[in-house]
């Protein structure tokens, strides 16, 4: 069986500036791996020019880190995929919490047991497993957590945990990335041929940042970086009709395609996944 995720990549324009965008995302959906990074070309050198293009990432999913373990002798590195996803239920205003809580944990549940949800995760898992083992020392990978239910402000999401050491005399955090990109969460399996059936899906059209990933590299040799996803690109419209500054909005999501997946379920969860940004 394998597995591709398939994006969607509405656009929307908007008059906010782009870090007001990401002060209103961060607000109305929290996330742990959360970023904002403007990018200026060459000629912008006055300090108040614009931003060329901008990402507000609201990311849940961490893509790798690389950390020393507690003893400070080796790097351990760790993935965290993220497949399947269910809408949290937000309660009416004056609903009982108890209620709101019995519904959320009905809705877990579900999450738990769906077959197909589980047969993604575990897909992307042993991808990952294999792609960490070009990098970690033989033996190293493992998986402490497999399958959890992780609950953000809008949606649930099952999410496993792949941890490996790095073989620091032969492999780096860059050997890492080179090893694991792009995330296997949002390639499917297996990775080679997934990437090509997208890319002929897609007609060779980049996604830009959307789906790739953004972090940052230490000089100790530690790394962590995310998968950018739950997310707006922003690029300024020039020309704009009103005296306002515009600019358009790029949001990316996707859904992951398998021999279990429903079309109108996978299109609802692609629009649930472009409705948090």
């Amino acid at each position: 069986e394998a597995e591709i995720t398939l994006p969607r990549r509405p656009d929307k324009k908007i008059h906010e500036s782009p870090f007001d965008l990401y002060k209103i995302l961060r607000t109305n959906n929290p996330a742990p791996f959360s970023a904002f990074m403007n990018f200026y070309s060459r000629d912008d050198a006055s300090s108040d020019a614009s931003a060329s293009l901008s990402i507000c990432c609201s990311s849940p999913e961490r893509f790798l880190s690389v950390k020393q373990d507690e003893f400070h002798r080796n790097f351990v590195v760790e993935s965290k995929p993220i497949k399947g996803t269910i809408a949290r239920y937000i309660g009416a205003e004056g609903e009982r919490l108890d209620m709101v809580k019995t519904i959320n944990d009905r809705i877990i549940q579900e999450l738990r047991e769906s077959t197909k949800d589980q047969a993604e995760n575990l897909m992307i898992v042993d991808l990952l497993r294999n792609d960490l083992g070009r990098v970690c020392e033989v033996g190293s990978v493992y998986v402490p957590h497999l399958m959890d239910i992780e609950s953000y402000a809008t949606v649930h999401q099952m999410v496993s945990t792949v941890r490996g050491t790095l073989d620091g005399n032969t492999s780096n955090a860059i050997d890492v990335i080179e090893a694991c990109f792009p995330g296997g969460s949002m390639t499917g399996a297996p990775k080679q041929r997934t990437m090509e059936i997208l890319n002929e899906i897609e007609e060779g059209v980049s996604r830009g940042p959307y789906s790739g990933c953004l972090g940052y590299i230490s000089l100790n040799g530690c790394m962590d970086m995310n998968i950018i996803i739950r997310s707006a690109v922003l690029t300024p419209i020039p020309n704009a009709d009103d005296s306002m500054e515009s600019w358009k909005a790029s949001i990316g999501c996707g859904g992951a395609i398998t021999a279990l997946s429903d079309s109108n379920d996978e299109y609802d969860e692609m629009l649930l996944k472009s409705r948090i940004v």
